[in-house]
Parts: C-alpha cells; sequence; structure tokens
C-alpha cells in the first residue's frame, strides 16, 4: 500500500462537545488528521501542527465569533476556514461571506457534504504545491498521449529539485491508450465504484494506482461505458479530486472528443496544453478549443499550442509561423520536431522515450517547453 498525503484540519469550537460528532466524521477518512480547540484557547497558544483547513463550529455570528474569526484570519493567513452552525439569518450570513470564509454547512451536517467541502478546501490550500496539468489533443492522431506520458516521466525524474510525487492519469476511458502504451493495462473493473462513487476514497486509489518503473503513477482504464453512464461525471471528478489530493503532479491526457466532464475538469486545471498538428483541420479545432477555454477560464488563463509532428524541410511550409501567429494572437506556440523512430520503438517497446534515447530531439524540446511553461527548477 502506497503512502497517501495526510492533511492537518484545526476545529475550533465553543465548547468541548461542540464539534465532536464533526471530529468523528473527519476521523474516519485517511486523508485528515484532525485537532479540536476551544474558541476561547484561539490566542493563547498555537496547535501542535500547522493546520491545512480550519473548520469553526459555532450557534451564531456573534462579535466574540467574528473576533475569532478574524483572528484566525491573521494567525494563518490564506488557511480556509469552514463554518458550521444551525441556519443563520440572512444579515448573519452577508458577514459570512465579508469574513472570507471558504465555506458554510449548515447543521446536522451531512458527512457526504463535509467531504466534499474539504476536498475542494484542501485544492484552495495546496493550490502552490499539488498542480494538475492539461494536455488536450484537439484532434485524433496529434501525439498528445505521447506527450502526456513523457511530461509525467520528465517531471517524475529531470526537471523538478525535489523528487516529486507525480502521477498520470488517463481521462480517454474510450481506449485507455496511456497503459497500451507504457504496457500497465489495467485489468481493475470500475464497475464496483461505478454506481456509487461516493465510496471513492484514499484506500480506493491506493487500490487502483500502478507504479511505472520510472517512479510515476498510472491511472488508465479502458472502460468506453463511462463516457455514458449517468454516474460517469460523478465517478470521474471524485478520482480525480481524489488523485490530485495525493500527487504533488498529475499530468491529464484529456481526449479530443466531447464528454460530460471535460468543461468541468478544465474549470480547475493549473496549466493547459493544446496538441495539434501543422495542417489546417487541425488548426481550426485548436482555435475552437481555445475559444471553450477562454469561456471556462477567462482571458487571464494561460493555454500554450504545441504543434507536434514538426518536419524540417527545404522549403517554407504550406502553413508558415507567421500565419501561426496570425491566426493565434498572443497566444504561445512551441514545436515539437517529428522523432518518429524514436516514439515508435517506445510505443512498440511499451517504455517512455527517454528509456530509447534520453537526448533524442523530441525528449529535449519538450523538456525545454515544460521549462519555458515554469515546470521545472521548482521546490
Amino acid at each position: 500500500m502506497t503512502s497517501f498525503s495526510l492533511y492537518n484540519v484545526l476545529l475550533v469550537s465553543a465548547t468541548d462537545e461542540g464539534g465532536r460528532g464533526i471530529e468523528e466524521m473527519i476521523s474516519k477518512s485517511p486523508h485528515y488528521r484532525v485537532a479540536g480547540v476551544r474558541a476561547d484557547s484561539i490566542g493563547k497558544a498555537r496547535p501542535d501542527f500547522e493546520p491545512d483547513i480550519i473548520i469553526v463550529d459555532v450557534e451564531r455570528i456573534g462579535e466574540m465569533e467574528v473576533d475569532t474569526l478574524n483572528h484566525l484570519h491573521g494567525e494563518f493567513n490564506d488557511v480556509p476556514l469552514i463554518v458550521t452552525s444551525e441556519p443563520l439569518a440572512q444579515e448573519d450570513v452577508h458577514r459570512l461571506i465579508k469574513l472570507r470564509i471558504h465555506d458554510w454547512l449548515l447543521k446536522p451536517v451531512d458527512q457526504g457534504k463535509l467531504v466534499s467541502v474539504l476536498q475542494s478546501a484542501v485544492r484552495t490550500a495546496k493550490a502552490v504545491q499539488n498542480k494538475v496539468h492539461a494536455v488536450i489533443s484537439t484532434v485524433g492522431g496529434a501525439g498528445a498521449t505521447t506527450i502526456a506520458v513523457c511530461m509525467a516521466d520528465l517531471m517524475a525524474n529531470k526537471l523538478l529539485k525535489k523528487k516529486a510525487n507525480v502521477a498520470l492519469f488517463d481521462l480517454d476511458f474510450s481506449t485507455g491508450n496511456c497503459g497500451y502504451v507504457l504496457n500497465m493495462v489495467n485489468s481493475y473493473n470500475l464497475e464496483s465504484v461505478a454506481s456509487n462513487p461516493s465510496r471513492i476514497d484514499a484506500e480506493f486509489i491506493n487500490l487502483i494506482q500502478q507504479k511505472h518503473d520510472r517512479g510515476f503513477y498510472v491511472y488508465s482504464f479502458k472502460r468506453p461505458d463511462i463516457n455514458t453512464e449517468l454516474d460517469g461525471f460523478e465517478l470521474v471528478l471524485r478520482m480525480l479530486d481524489s488523485v490530485s489530493l495525493q500527487h504533488d503532479h498529475t499530468v491529464l491526457d484529456i481526449p479530443y472528443y466531447e464528454t460530460d466532464w471535460k468543461s468541468e475538469v478544465l474549470s480547475g486545471v493549473n496549466s493547459c496544453t493544446l496538441v495539434t498538428e501543422m495542417n489546417l483541420p487541425a488548426l481550426k479545432h485548436c482555435l475552437d478549443m481555445l475559444r471553450r477555454i477562454r469561456e471556462i477560464r477567462g482571458d487571464e488563463f494561460k493555454v500554450n499550442v504545441v504543434v507536434n509532428k514538426e518536419t524540417r524541410k527545404l522549403f517554407e511550409h504550406r502553413i508558415s509561423r507567421a500565419k501561426l501567429r496570425e491566426l493565434f494572437g498572443n497566444i504561445p506556440i512551441f514545436y515539437l520536431p517529428d522523432d518518429k523512430d524514436i516514439i515508435e520503438e517506445s510505443v512498440d517497446r511499451g517504455v517512455v522515450p527517454s528509456d530509447v534515447s534520453p537526448r533524442s530531439r523530441f525528449v529535449r524540446a519538450l523538456a525545454g517547453y515544460l521549462k519555458t511553461i515554469g515546470i521545472g527548477g521548482e521546490n
């Protein structure tokens, strides 16, 4: 059984019994360690650990509760605050909003809702450390799977200063191609949780994960029916939540075709790489995807375009780089060479391109791309 991240929850309540039920619910999850303190002790002594999440259990939102929340904000900086209480008057809800709390839960607290809010808070608290990188194929055959595999390998072995905990999550359930490319076909049948996604937790993720010889973890399943099942949306998002909680970096291989969860996934990733080829239909699909991401994330979210399988020609390409710049405006465009022999050998042997040739043009160019977008040289 592999290890997983443990997150510290500080539970603040007015009395010793105040948050007992919430503490018991949190203690059932292997993701979290919880410690309770009384509100009147806040400011007199710090807890034994640095909290990743703070839950404040209150009866009402009076001056004392406001002072407690303000003190916690000041003492623990950007740690997400969750408030639990009985029904509140509208003016009290407005006060909570002004106090910049992460979320509010109505008592009695539902365990499923609590877990969802905790996962959301962890994503907020760990946004700097735990990153999710989307690699999106804009057209079939563009080579996004090879790029995603190689990105996970480079992150795990070369680019990060500290040995990073890296995952490769294949969201193409129609083919599960990452598993085939790496000769790591996963035989686990997701049927056991497909109808009850709430069962997905750290122990389940440990059960289904596979570790590649190069040190990164692989989640890849050939399960086409997930794309059409009613519970497929919740299943995929819960799996993604749990996987990203366990790993410093998660690389997503996202297929070109539409799925129920595609927009939801894109709304939460930290970086986005659109993979296309140097032909007009592929570039048009890339522009369509770019517009969609901007609708979801806004113009400020940075998206990068990678033109894969570029070949060097004696004369100018049919589509020049100047034309690409005209089409994509200020969107960064990067080029990866068509290192066909290396890629084909790596796929046939079920190994990563670095195992075939660490100095291949493709591997070196991809490493350069990752450093350019800020993945590399991190602590």
